[in-house]
């Protein structure tokens, strides 16, 4: 199964990790301290005698020298009388150290070694990765001086010459195209592109290649794989609900980010603390979306907060593992027990990402348009900027028209009041109207009350028309007077009908609610949606006069007032206490609904332009069509999960959780970071933003070394430093030291530009060797620790899916967007809250490459899981390779391999020739180079013996065709499933 490493879970026994080369050169004096003596130090005493006090015994501390020489356990050039000697020869159980019982002990090597280093003078000197890395004044002296073609050739060719070995063979140009191909892009080279490599006999040919790679979108979307593990990246939440998450909009700035070739200093600092740069952009803001990958736990009954502390933890470790290589996060429940790190220098870095919004909750997000959607928008404003300034252009003709059009309605105002002409109140409430149409309650004030107001309505018109709406005005008590202090309103249900004299009644449908107003959550839709949960709100601006408006669905025909209808309204107010209409009117109008806002009056130049003049109004039905474009364009950006600091007045104090339980806090601490790693910048804030610069400052001896080990990975299979994820104590030590510090260094002074750092290691002569085992190197270099050959091993999960479609012709090129969805088995998928499914994608989407493909946390894709992918539940630092037979059934029998081979067939069976002839070009389209007559000849074989042994139609189903030569389908998918097709040349 695959094994993942993160956080600080995983620690390396040191008793197996010496013999790659001395630490530091032959001639420091720290060689021995370093190479042998903390090893055995670290292995088996630091746990009970290290820097962590709460699990110190004795008092004594053996990590430092002043206190173990002060606590007599070192005696420096005495190690007779040496307390720590004394203890390790002990034949009584009670004072013998290790204790028997811990399962450690001295070795009589160690024990030797001790001695010798006592009596030398018990010389303490810091971890090597502790210390900032420097350029040697000269590179290593070699005798080969022709074989460098670049300045870290020179460190891979000392350390063979002293380990009695040379280096290999140059690769022939075909392995190391495919081989440079595969490591820059993800995918394999053309035919066209092998033939135009193998024909360029320049010396800079190579060169050539190497750049155009590097300029290929392909190379960010291959490299942005490796920042998305440690990024935590998926497509869902987490936990046991796990629902899916919009957040990929942040995996395509990552592909766009290396694309761009960012600077690693900048890409730190957009990531940990984009939305604190001044001036800030919405793409930085966007790239703070590294740490809202952790999860969210939308579970029922718990505890926000507990899951927040542990979203805040796993941003702090992730921090340090990813940009430091430390393993930070031991040091959360007490100090940790092997590297200088403090329970309080872990909450006093924790404090600086302690202040953000989020509250295990998905929010706050950000509107995160894509390239392509912030140009059509940025269009689409355009377009509306200027049809609106062509809205606002009046010609004579117009103007005359205009004022002809207005005289209707010199005498026709656009509301009338109505009057009163009875009501009821169920409480008792009186009601009187005035002069101008106020309707005031007095009396005891009710707690709650229906009001049932009757209005005449012959007198309400001044001539003849159908009335099309209601208005009601609301008054607080300086404008409106009465004796009822003001309170909030709430209309929890409106209703309208007519009554007629002769007692019948027919109900009035209320539409288009508007209001001036409504208080949050209590829309004045709410008023007319027939339940009485929730109406029209006022708070908290009930001191301030309101409008609300109505249309009548059938507006009130004229033959119905003149047979004396009048208007009933029933207002519903039952709800809190003394929430009622206290001072208020009422008023109708005749005029087009259209023109009836909750404002006081119509614009009518606007209306007369809009709706009515024939030159105007074609404008402005252009202008409505562009804002309903940009209204669904703007609807149809994704929002993204961000970082935001907390208002500076809502900081959250940050104080040590005893043993890591956040419910038991201790000494409050202020931010700070880890000094032994570079003091903090004096020129930058206490926040995310200077923690985030500290990290690459040339101070910090840790960053730097991190990502070119990293890099060298992703190259070699293995980092110069084995253990990436723990560059402290317990990790291995560098294979080769001063190359670490040299790329460390270099990739610091060119911009820390990452083309720049892979374009100098690919064109090494180093990296350009053939990958075949010379003869004697399987006993001296077994693990080409040395670097005595190529690198040779199995691809990953993503590049085998994306080499067999690439390979096929249907890998579709499409670039970002959302994560879709390729055909895995049924079954597998389980959403038991969201009821989400599965839905295999068709078309292009089918056929994205592996980074596209969307990421379940607790059911990942289990095609790529099978080879060692992650699920994105926590930082995966590396992919540690395994072979297993269940990779073999992935390749032979999924439906993207199975596909492959029947594209792969097809392009075969296209070309003009003999079997021969299809085959080559078959083996040639997978693995570029040229085959041999015998291995063309094992594939005739192959193709033969499968005539009657194949369900052909089952097989050309499984492929996606209908018919073809099923015999060469089979071909195809074995040519995709040699073991040099799965393997980095």
């Amino acid at each position: 199964m695959s094994f993942q490493i993160s956080k600080h879970l995983f620690v390396f026994p040191l008793f197996v990790v010496f013999g790659l080369g001395d630490i530091l050169s032959a001639e420091d004096d720290m060689i021995d301290f370093n190479k042998v003596i903390r090893p055995i130090l670290a292995k088996n005493c630091f746990a009970c005698h290290g820097p962590d006090e709460g699990s110190r015994e004795a008092d004594l501390r053996l990590d430092l020298r002043t206190a173990a020489i002060d606590a007599s356990a070192i005696v420096p050039a005495n190690s007779d009388g040496s307390e720590l000697i004394k203890r390790v020869l002990s034949d009584d159980p009670d004072l013998k150290m290790p204790p028997p019982d811990s399962g450690h002990e001295l070795t009589d090597a160690d024990i030797k070694s001790l001695r010798s280093w006592i009596d030398s003078g018990a010389k303490y000197a810091t971890h090597w990765s502790f210390i900032p890395p420097t350029k040697k004044n000269s590179l290593p002296a070699i005798s080969d001086a022709g074989w460098p073609k670049h300045e870290l050739d020179h460190f891979v060719l000392k350390k063979l010459e002293e380990n009695k070995l040379s280096p290999s063979s140059a690769a022939k140009k075909l392995q190391l195209l495919r081989r440079v191909s595969l490591d820059l892009t993800g995918l394999p080279p053309t035919i066209e592109e092998a033939d135009a490599f193998v024909n360029d006999a320049s010396e800079i040919a190579f060169e050539k290649v190497v750049d155009r790679l590097l300029k290929s979108d392909a190379y960010g979307e291959h490299w942005s794989r490796m920042w998305l593990d440690l990024a935590r990246y998926a497509d869902t939440k987490g936990y046991e609900k796990d629902r899916h998450r919009d957040i990929w909009r942040y995996r395509d700035w990552v592909i766009d980010a290396f694309n761009r070739d960012m600077p690693y200093d900048q890409f730190t600092v957009e990531q940990l603390a984009g939305d604190l740069l001044p001036n800030r952009t919405s793409d930085q803001i966007l790239a703070t979306a590294f740490h809202r990958n952790t999860m969210t736990n939308e579970e029922g009954g718990t505890d926000n907060e507990e899951f927040r502390v542990k979203a805040v933890q796993d941003r702090v470790d992730t921090t340090a593992q990813v940009w430091m290589g430390l393993t930070m996060g031991c040091a959360k429940c007490h100090s940790h027990k092997y590297d200088p790190i403090s329970i309080k220098d872990y909450y006093s870095f924790y404090a600086y990402f302690n202040q953000t919004q989020d509250n295990d909750m998905e929010g706050p997000f950000w509107p995160t348009p894509t390239a392509e959607l912030s140009n059509k928008i940025a269009d689409a404003k355009a377009a509306i900027a200027e049809l609106s300034s062509k809205t606002r252009q009046r010609t004579g003709a117009f103007k005359t028209a205009f004022e002809n059009w207005k005289k209707q309605f010199a005498d026709q105002p656009l509301w009338g009041n109505v009057s009163l002409d009875s009501y009821t109140s169920k409480n008792g409430v009186t009601l009187t109207q005035n002069d101008d149409g106020k309707i005031i309650a007095s009396g005891k004030q009710a707690e709650k009350d229906t009001w049932q107001l009757t209005f005449e309505l012959s007198n309400a018109q001044p001539k003849p028309l159908p009335i099309t709406g209601f208005r009601i005005e609301y008054f607080p008590q300086a404008k409106g007077g009465g004796d009822w202090p003001d309170k909030n309103v709430a209309i929890r249900e409106l209703t309208a009908e007519l009554v007629f004299p002769d007692g019948k009644t027919e109900a009035l449908k209320l539409t288009n609610p508007r209001a001036t107003f409504s208080q949050a959550n209590w829309p004045i839709a709410k008023a007319i949606d027939g339940k009485k949960r929730v109406g029209w709100g006022l708070s908290p601006k009930y001191n301030e006069p309101h409008i609300g408006v109505f249309d009548f669905q059938n507006p009130i025909l004229i033959d119905k007032i003149t047979q004396g209808a009048k208007l009933r309204l029933t207002l519903d107010q039952e709800y809190g206490e003394r929430l009622l209409l206290a001072r208020s009117r009422f008023s109708v109008s005749h005029y087009p609904a259209n023109w009836l806002k909750a404002q006081l009056k119509p614009n009518l130049e606007r209306v007369f332009a809009e709706e009515v003049n024939a030159d105007t109004q074609k404008v402005f039905g252009e202008l409505k069509a562009a804002q309903s474009r940009l209204a669904k364009l703007e609807s149809s950006v994704p929002k993204t999960p961000v970082m935001l600091e907390l208002d500076p007045k809502n900081s959250r104090e940050t104080k040590i959780h005893n043993r890591g339980n956040f419910l038991d806090q201790g000494e409050k601490v202020s931010p700070a970071v880890v000094e032994m790693f570079g003091k903090f910048p004096a020129d930058q804030p206490a926040s995310r933003l200077g923690a985030a610069r500290w990290l690459t400052q040339p101070e910090n001896p840790l960053t730097a070394r991190v990502m070119v080990n990293r890099i060298w990975a992703r190259l070699f299979g293995v980092g110069i430093v084995e253990t990436e994820e723990d560059f402290g104590t317990q990790g291995l030590p560098p294979s080769h030291p001063g190359l670490l510090d040299w790329l460390a260094v270099d990739f610091r002074e060119n911009g820390w530009s990452v083309k720049k750092l892979l374009r100098s290691i690919v064109l090494s002569s180093t990296y350009r060797q053939s990958s075949k085992m010379p003869s004697g190197d399987a006993n001296v270099d077994p693990r080409n620790r040395l670097l005595s050959r190529g690198p040779r091993f199995r691809l990953s999960a993503e590049v085998v899916r994306d080499q067999a479609l690439a390979a096929s012709g249907m890998l579709s090129r499409k670039i970002g967007g959302p994560s879709v969805m390729p055909p895995q088995p049924g079954g597998v998928w389980k959403t038991t809250y969201s009821g989400e499914k599965w839905k295999n994608a068709i078309g292009p989407d089918r056929y994205r490459r592996g980074l596209y493909t969307y990421l379940k946390r607790t059911s990942p894709y289990p095609a790529m899981t099978t080879f060692d992918a992650g699920s994105g539940e926590v930082c995966q630092i590396r992919r540690v390779r395994t072979n297993t037979p269940l990779q073999a059934l992935v390749t032979l029998n999924d439906t993207a391999f199975v596909e492959a081979a029947g594209a792969l067939a097809k392009k075969m069976e296209s070309l003009d020739g003999d079997l021969r002839t299809k085959l080559t070009y078959g083996f040639r389209t997978v693995l570029i180079r040229r085959p041999t007559d015998f291995e063309i000849d094992r594939l005739i074989d192959l193709y033969n013996s499968l005539k009657d042994s194949l369900d052909e139609a089952a097989l050309l189903k499984a492929a996606g065709r209908e018919t073809g030569d099923v015999q060469l389908v089979a071909v195809a998918n074995v040519l995709l499933n040699l073991d040099e097709t799965m393997t980095k040349p």
